[in-house]
């Protein structure tokens, strides 16, 4: 019998990198992959990309007990609020009681002991997965190289940040997607696992280098004060308390005393049996995709 697969956020960056894995798994039939859809753009979203859409909503309880039927595993990942908790925690009762054996769930890389709401929120997660029965696997990424290239494609001259000359540790969608998706495929071996994803260090300003030698155009750093991001965040509309949390949390990065910013491991050689990706491969896949400059 097909393995039945959910993902949450399947038309996102990671869960829709996920979705590629999986569909592209050689044992065919082996899995039954199903990918969560709020509206009907995201449904056709993922129709057009040849995958099949279940309707589900995190602010409609009503429809995760369809949504979950008869599923085997269930890739979680919510969105940047302090409802990540409620949402995570209404998804993880619904598969409980559908019987749903294995949640793999992407958080963010920092100590068991972080201060730090944005961190903490995600362990909070972690911890009701455990404590509700399930097998699990806890994914733990740090920096997302795709969260900063969407950026510069919008503005292919210059890198923003907030955390000065520090050293941060990378991960690309795609290493996620693979190492999340090995888990999915089968718990053997992955149950009761944290993984921390982060596969190099680099200063913005060493990313900005890469992409100058990348692109053959000068591409530049501007660092800015960690002190400004909250009101920006908020001009933006993001949700107030995650905000605050996240700025916060930059805050520690750019004074250096947050711990495993820069910290690198083999995690995705170990469990996919290749080489992750570099911040230099990552940018020459996508360098096509970049508008001319005028």
């Amino acid at each position: 019998m097909a393995r039945r697969i959910f993902i949450t956020g399947a038309t996102g960056t990671v869960g829709g990198a996920v979705m590629r894995y999986l569909s592209q798994d050689p044992k065919t039939g082996s899995i039954e992959l199903l990918g969560a859809a709020r509206s009907e753009p995201a449904a056709s979203k993922l129709r057009d990309a040849g995958h099949q859409p279940i309707h589900f909503d995190y602010d409609d309880p009503a429809s995760h007990a369809p949504a979950l039927e008869g599923v085997d595993a269930v890739f979680l990942s919510t969105g940047y609020s302090v409802d990540m908790i409620v949402h995570s925690k209404r998804l993880l009762n619904a598969a409980r009681a559908a019987g749903v054996r294995h949640i793999v769930h992407l958080g963010a890389l920092a100590p068991d002991d972080t201060p730090h709401a944005h961190f903490a929120w995600h362990q909070v997660i972690e911890h009701s997965i455990e404590a509700m029965g399930f097998d699990w696997t806890h994914l733990r990424p740090n920096f997302f190289m795709d969260t900063v290239w969407k950026g510069f494609a919008h503005r292919p001259d210059r890198l923003v940040h907030f955390i000065g000359d520090r050293k941060v540790s990378w991960i690309s969608s795609d290493d996620m997607a693979a190492v999340a998706g090995e888990a999915l495929k089968s718990s053997s071996g992955h149950t009761g696992q944290t993984y921390r994803l982060a596969v190099e260090a680099l200063s913005f300003a060493d990313v900005a280098a890469i992409l100058t030698d990348i692109t053959g155009t000068e591409v530049y750093y501007r660092p800015r004060p960690a002190a400004d991001l909250l009101p920006i965040l908020l001009k933006q509309g993001m949700d107030p308390a995650y905000a605050a949390g996240l700025a916060e949390g930059v805050a520690a990065l750019e004074a250096g005393s947050q711990p495993l910013a820069d910290a690198v491991y083999d995690t995705v050689a170990q469990v996919t049996g290749r080489e992750p990706v570099s911040w230099r491969e990552f940018a020459a896949q996508r360098l096509t995709s970049l508008s001319p400059r005028e």
